[in-house]
């Protein structure tokens, strides 16, 4: 697979417009375990590798960081980038030896996260008490226990799935 620059590619690009007006880039990024991302750079049907001025393979911290870097090979960038990221199977858990004794610690992990949620909530609630009638007052007012009304239901959500995944696990011990 080709390699090119950030340069290398707004030429590129530039060219295929002139043969397809309107013609777009699509950016591919590559990531590892320590999520660290390869970037590709797809112009007019062909890939290329993303690189460095000094032609080395480029390595993106962050998926933003290749999101820069693919908008600066953009003449005029239109603001909107479709990436693709692909991780294979580097982010996948691996199977466990013994599934029950998993479970088992899966459940206690679980019910760990799910007394921290509950105190998440008894905090949540605490606020709404001290709310009552801002759903009446000033705009700030409003927008506050809208905010925290909806952190609430994503949280008592987040507890309602804690308990079924729970349920789950106990079906397998």
């Amino acid at each position: 697979m080709a390699r090119k620059t950030q340069r290398q590619f707004t030429a590129a690009l530039r060219a295929a417009r002139v043969a397809t007006p309107g013609l777009q880039a699509t950016f591919r990024a590559e990531g590892d375990k320590k999520l660290a991302f390869k970037g590709f750079i797809t112009i007019d049907g062909v890939e290329f590798e993303a690189a460095a001025n000094n032609g080395k393979i480029q390595v993106f911290r962050d998926i933003d960081a290749f999101v820069k870097y693919a908008a600066a090979c953009v003449e005029n960038p239109t603001g909107t980038y479709e990436v693709s990221i692909e991780t294979g199977v580097f982010l996948v858990d691996s199977v466990p030896a013994d599934v029950q004794k998993w479970a088992a610690a899966e459940i206690v992990r679980l019910g760990t996260k799910k007394t921290a949620q509950e105190a998440v909530l008894a905090g949540l609630d605490g606020q709404l008490a001290l709310m009552v009638g801002w759903e009446s007052g000033n705009q700030l007012q409003q927008a506050k226990k809208a905010e925290t009304t909806a952190q609430k239901t994503a949280v008592q959500g987040d507890v309602a799935e804690i308990d079924a995944e729970i349920t789950r696990l106990t079906a397998l011990l």
